[in-house]
């Protein structure tokens, strides 16, 4: 019975040791998703996605070898040190947080930036609530920023559709400034893009579209800050479009076999597109930032994750507030997949961030965010 029992336990390890070995090999292609482009290798990204999910088996790993006393847990461990830097992309920890400086004056830094993914304001009414632009409107006036960048903006030239949202969100924040910039515009009066509002002189902007007019863009801003001037870039990158049928698949995981692989497949073939397409933005972005003459604040939906190459491209050269000043988990986007941080506030090596805020704010699919951002 012994030699049975014996012969049981150590089959039941060696399967253990195989899927460890296996979830330490899909931890070591989560890293390598963000340094290799999905131009090249694009299916990497799957693991860069699951890296949150991937790096807690092997934890479990770690602690199931060490519940046996076994020296296999070294293996999964020595994996996760060699990423340890990681895990604080998706859960920040700040003991002591810096507050922000008091400002001197109304010109003067620090200033308070915020990014906001508002959803057209609900212009098709996804949340069944007829009041939610206008609870947008309130939030936005009781948080004051000084600078916003808005993602999925929509504004109509008709007063008797009540979306008029240019002059309206100039006296809500206010603002005295914008740039406002239309990707899409239909009838001559319904306009979609990505907006800027500050409260600081705009003295130069420009934009520039990835490809083709109608796509994703991003824009700049040279905003005067007292003797300053700072360039702040807000864009929107290629996002995963699911349809009804993703997005009703992934709720109920199909209903047939058929419909599982039909489901997975229009999944993964949306998610390969996105991916290569964020990559070509983002090397156009990058290189843009590098040629900024002003020390730079980036906003965005990047619609994709901190383990992304998206991600790791842009913080070359930048700092991320959530990593600097931010705490718990920094989920941003609602939705049913991805519910990841896909929402950032970057900013130049020679500004600081403090007061890093996701406001739990269901008035859209993406939580709104801000920092106060100052000179070090």
């Amino acid at each position: 019975m012994e030699s049975g029992a014996k012969k049981k336990g150590s089959w039941i390890r060696r399967v253990m040791f195989a899927l460890n070995i296996l979830a330490i090999l899909f931890l070591l292609l989560s890293y390598s998703a963000s340094y290799i482009s999905p131009e090249k290798i694009w299916w990497l990204a799957l693991f860069g996605i699951g890296y949150g999910i991937i790096l807690c088996v092997n934890i479990l790993f770690v602690l199931f070898w060490i519940i046996f006393k076994s020296r296999n847990f070294l293996f999964s461990l020595f994996v996760i040190l060699i990423g340890f830097g990681k895990m604080f992309n998706i859960y920040e920890i700040h003991f002591f947080k810096d507050k922000p400086l008091a400002k001197k004056e109304t010109t003067s830094f620090p200033v308070k930036v915020m990014s906001y993914n508002v959803r057209l304001f609900d212009l098709y009414n996804w949340f069944h609530n007829q009041e939610t632009r206008e609870k947008i409107f309130k939030f936005l006036s009781a948080e004051s920023p000084d600078i916003i960048c808005i993602q999925e903006y929509f504004t109509s030239d008709k007063k008797e559709d009540h979306f008029s949202n240019n002059d309206t969100l100039k006296k809500v924040i206010p603002a005295a400034y914008s740039n406002i910039i239309y990707s899409t515009t239909l009838y001559q009066t319904s306009h979609w893009g990505i907006a800027t509002f500050s409260k600081y002189p705009i003295i130069n902007k420009e934009t520039v579209h990835f490809q083709e007019r109608g796509g994703n863009i991003f824009t700049f801003s040279d905003i005067k800050i007292g003797n300053d001037t700072i360039r702040v870039y807000n864009t929107h990158l290629e996002s995963i479009r699911f349809g009804k049928a993703d997005y009703k698949f992934i709720e109920n995981l199909g209903e047939t076999e058929q419909d599982e692989l039909k489901g997975s497949m229009s999944i993964i073939l949306r998610l390969k597109r996105a991916f290569i397409k964020r990559a070509k933005q983002v090397q156009v972005l990058h290189k843009h930032i590098l040629s900024s003459p002003h020390p730079v604040i980036l906003c965005g939906d990047f619609n994709d994750t901190p383990s992304s190459y998206t991600y790791s491209m842009l913080c070359n050269g930048l700092e991320d507030s959530f990593r600097e000043s931010g705490t718990g988990f920094g989920k941003t986007y609602i939705g049913a997949f991805p519910s990841f941080r896909i929402d950032y506030i970057l900013h130049d090596e020679r500004l600081k961030s403090t007061g890093y805020t996701t406001y739990h704010e269901k008035l859209s699919d993406h939580f709104p965010i801000s920092s106060w951002i100052e000179k070090k």
